[in-house]
């Protein structure tokens, strides 16, 4: 639950996983553009995204894991990567959509509001569950040293790459080598948040060595990383 009392403008790193948000008071505008759906889904993103909260801007957020998301939409996750969609247009329930925002307007507390968010997203799971396959592939990755080429990782789960790429892809909305990718970046922003060095940032987090987390982080967001955490405020 995050709430704006005043104008605030904040940046967001890519991120592997998927969000559901839902905004009971005021808006946010998403790359100077296009103001976010009240309900909104966002996939797997491999950029930068800015956003410009609106005065009085309260929103729930609710965080997917990464092989979570799909059991919600039942879509494949690929074709939401790096968009912000409405979920009256995903789940076609409009009006009942509109009557949620009004109870989380309306809600006596944030306690109340959670257990709105939660009840609607539960209702709407898929009975099947989640990916075994993908789970496991999901896992390994998470694990894997920087030595661990992705064939390792097909042979661990026993599926040719290419069936294994499409598979995850439909399921986590990127492919297994951008996932770790996105992973690592992720893992060196939370370590460069604590002031420890670069060196020591890229190695920690799985880079051959700085220059590689340089060009990665410049890549994803333009600029290298003492330029941009001297320069944003990082969500």
């Amino acid at each position: 639950m995050i709430e704006f009392p005043w104008f605030y403008s904040d940046v967001h790193l890519p991120e592997t996983d998927a969000v559901a948000a839902f905004s009971f008071r005021g808006a946010c505008r998403i790359n100077q553009t296009d103001w976010a759906p009240p309900a909104a889904f966002t996939g797997p993103r491999d950029t930068l995204r800015a956003h410009k909260h609106r005065e009085g801007h309260a929103v729930l957020l609710a965080m997917f894991t990464s092989v979570g998301a799909y059991t919600f939409v039942r879509s494949p996750l690929h074709e939401l990567a790096g968009l912000t969609v409405s979920l009256e247009e995903l789940l076609g329930s409009p009006e009942e959509l509109r009557q949620l925002t009004e109870q989380l307007n309306a809600a006596i507390d944030n306690r109340q509001r959670i257990s709105l968010v939660e009840n609607f997203l539960l209702a709407r799971l898929s009975i099947s569950g989640t990916d075994p396959l993908i789970s496991a592939a999901v896992a390994w990755l998470e694990l894997a040293t920087p030595d661990q080429k992705m064939d390792d990782l097909t042979k661990y789960i026993g599926l040719s790459q290419s069936a294994l790429e499409r598979r995850f892809r439909r399921v986590v909305g990127v492919s297994p080598k951008k996932y770790a990718s996105l992973m690592r970046l992720r893992r060196a922003v939370r370590l460069q948040a604590t002031g420890v060095d670069l060196t020591t940032v890229a190695h920690s987090a799985g880079y051959f060595d700085q220059s590689h987390f340089i060009k990665d982080f410049r890549r994803a967001t333009g600029s290298a990383p003492s330029f941009f955490f001297g320069h944003n405020s990082v969500e």
